[in-house]
């Protein structure tokens, strides 16, 4: 007996608080079920159920949707309430700020862990540390950022001033 509670005093010290959390709803889930299995009183209609009307089966039918549609609804608020911080927001210490690939199986990631910003290169079989960066998120001036839409691709070519000889007529 000695060994169960050592046991379980080990345990209590080394989980978490939703381990505990989701240990006690089985368990008084479990409670639950027996007793409710012991207080039995059968009814005359499960003794006879072929006997009865087609609206026992009907409520049958509803009422087990009912305790499934329940046990969804109560696990997806216990899933968002131990999500949520206490300001109402997600508690997430770490977040992908920009993501860019240089081929189907190269990517570069820009990673913010709280106040500090990492460039992480990931491939299909490793993730390395490229180095911490420092952003002063100075905005792009705005002639960079635009398209230069009055060039064509022929004054384009003659600006890089080549060779006659080099190129090639067809």
């Amino acid at each position: 007996m000695s060994a169960i509670t050592a046991f379980l005093r080990k345990w209590l010290e080394t989980s978490s608080k939703k381990q505990k959390l989701t240990v006690s709803l089985y368990l008084l889930g479990f409670v639950v079920t027996i007793v409710l299995l012991s207080l039995g009183g059968a009814s005359q209609a499960v003794n006879d159920p072929l006997g009865s009307t087609p609206f026992y089966f009907v409520s049958a039918f509803v009422k087990l949707l009912g305790v499934l549609l329940l046990i969804v609804g109560c696990s997806v608020l216990l899933r968002r309430w131990m999500q949520i911080g206490p300001n109402g927001k997600l508690n997430r210490q770490m977040r992908l700020l920009e993501t860019t690939r240089l081929s189907p199986k190269q990517a570069l990631h820009l990673v913010a862990i709280g106040d500090q910003k990492f460039l992480i290169g990931a491939t299909d079989q490793n993730v390395s540390l490229i180095s911490p960066v420092e952003c002063n998120e100075a905005p792009a001036p705005e002639a960079e950022t635009q398209a230069q839409s009055n060039l064509d691709f022929g004054a384009l070519l003659h600006s890089f001033n080549l060779p006659s000889e080099n190129l090639k007529k067809d």
